[in-house]
């Protein structure tokens, strides 16, 4: 035998047809379909052995080299139960990732559904709840899902208001949602044993904050207490604009910053001179300049602490003006 029809007698023509019928439904396939055409589990398990497919949870596989971030992984599992259960509507955290708002801390290896059926389930690469008849939903590239307050609400229910809070503040802004429409979803769970945390998020959303470290450094100031003004904006004494900060300690000459490293990564060496001359220019003004990194964030009581000295140190000084 040639090498030629050596590879011919080789060649099986169940993974060519798994091919297709992947692309067919947006390099998604179940089971069911899979065995539509007659194919079985035991190709489809030969199809993963040999890097054809990606077994993403019990009768759910993919087509193609996995997608870089949680976020999208997470989005691929949510299409691949919506090609199982046609009729789930995406809830919680899969909502809110649908809609494009991002998450802080929230565990995206399985989906959350809801669908008509009488009790919650767990199963495989998700959780399933019951779906309410008159459940309001938008639609999303990547189905219906549940209106976006409700679904944040479900976020800080599940995953706490620290979470809760990163993703509303993050729709606020982003004009996805309001506070008040927060709010006005809050007593439809008035009765889940984990209320207060959703209640908590509605008290600390605050639309102004720009990015997901900012709301998480708010929420731990907030902690102390300690009170700050958003967005700040400095001007020297003739009027000029001179800087708009993260934050300012109410009543005081502190001004705090978050370091998103993007910033400056995006804008090289340059960026780096201009903020420098920024913040130097905020010293000569008599201001107390406090910055944070995502590291520091990972200890809030260092955070607390740090602020509390600067404060502590602005009180010896002359006041600022405004």
């Amino acid at each position: 035998m040639t090498g030629c029809e050596q590879r011919r007698c080789c060649h099986d023509p169940s993974m060519d047809e798994l091919q297709v019928l992947a692309s067919a439904h947006g390099g998604i396939l179940t089971t069911r379909l899979a065995s539509e055409i007659g194919i079985g589990r035991e190709t489809l398990t030969k199809a993963v052995r040999r890097g054809r497919l990606r077994h993403l949870a019990r009768g759910l596989y993919a087509a193609g080299p996995s997608p870089d971030t949680a976020e999208l992984r997470h989005l691929e599992l949510c299409r691949a139960f919506r090609l199982e259960y046609p009729d789930a509507v995406l809830a919680g955290r899969s909502a809110i990732i649908a809609l494009g708002v991002p998450t802080w801390r929230v565990p995206l290896g399985r989906a959350l559904l809801l669908r008509p059926i009488p009790r919650q389930v767990g199963r495989s690469g998700a959780v399933i709840r019951p779906l309410d008849d008159d459940e309001p939903t938008v639609e999303t590239p990547f189905g219906p899902a549940t209106v976006p307050a409700s679904a944040l609400v479900q976020v800080a229910l599940d995953h706490g208001s620290f979470a809760g809070v990163v993703s509303a503040d993050a729709a606020v802004h982003g004009g996805l949602v309001t506070a008040d429409d927060l709010r006005a979803a809050l007593p439809l769970h008035r009765r889940h044993r984990r209320v207060q945390q959703a209640a908590a998020m509605c008290h600390l959303v605050d639309g102004s904050s720009e990015s997901p470290g900012e709301s998480r450094l708010r929420v731990t100031l907030a902690m102390a207490p300690i009170q700050v003004e958003p967005q700040y904006v400095v001007h020297d004494d003739d009027g000029e604009f001179v800087a708009r900060a993260d934050f300012r300690v109410a009543g005081t000459n502190v001004l705090i910053e978050f370091d998103g490293a993007v910033k400056y990564r995006d804008g090289g060496a340059d960026a780096l001179i201009r903020e420098k001359r920024r913040e130097d220019r905020l010293r000569e003004l008599g201001w107390i300049v406090v910055r944070f990194t995502w590291a520091d964030l990972e200890r809030p009581a260092h955070v607390i602490a740090t602020v509390r000295r600067a404060l502590a140190r602005a009180a010896r000084t002359a006041p600022v003006a405004g």
